[in-house]
């Protein structure tokens, strides 16, 4: 039987805008779910690039830094 220990999303996103990119990231605090920001970066074009881990459904989130796995 299985079972799931941990989970997430990973995500890489490209927004128009910071205030864009600020908006999607309070949507998901008001679902009340976990993420972590991997990684953030402003092109040339002005658009945001964001990396993201998110809480998948009800799963317990992965802790990386616990489990030493990347």
């Amino acid at each position: 039987m299985k079972r799931v220990l941990a989970g997430c999303i990973d995500l890489t996103l490209e927004f128009d805008s910071v205030e864009e990119a600020n908006k999607y990231a309070k949507g998901i605090e008001e679902k009340h779910q976990i993420f972590n920001v991997l990684k953030y970066k402003e092109l040339p074009d002005g658009k945001i690039r964001v990396r993201i881990q998110r809480q998948y459904n009800n799963s317990p989130f992965p802790d990386i830094l616990e489990s030493g796995e990347k």
